[in-house]
């Protein structure tokens, strides 16, 4: 979430299972149970596994951006491929929009769009 906070920028809020009172072993005890990252333009919420739930990463999961600020959506974009891989960079598409596909360093899949203010 830390580094989704340098990409998006925003406040970052992060409480761990142990901090909610779960003490069965330490290694656990400090994963995450409940973020959130809000800025002015987006609300995101993650949480790592439950404890003796088995983590499957994949195609499992894909998350989406979109609005109108092409500058700021570029800069999320460009952001959240360092270290990570674009399966599409971001290009005019048909219907429009500037769109574009990554996988973050981490393996979470990821989708902008870059509305062209057109559709109303």
């Amino acid at each position: 979430m830390e580094f989704y906070q340098l990409v998006l920028g925003g406040q970052l809020e992060i409480s761990t299972f142990g901090q909610f009172g779960y003490t069965k072993d330490d290694d656990h005890k400090n994963k995450v149970m409940h973020s959130t990252l809000k800025n002015d333009t987006l609300s995101f919420m993650a949480s790592d596994s439950q404890p003796d739930k088995e983590v499957q990463f994949g195609d499992n999961i894909s998350m989406s951006i979109a609005g109108e600020d092409e500058a700021l959506l570029t800069k999320f974009f460009n952001g959240l491929a360092d270290g990570g891989k674009i399966g599409m960079p971001l290009a005019k598409q048909v219907w429009g929009d500037t769109f574009g596909m990554l996988t973050d360093k981490f393996g979470i899949h990821w989708m902008v769009n870059i509305g062209s203010g057109d559709a109303k």
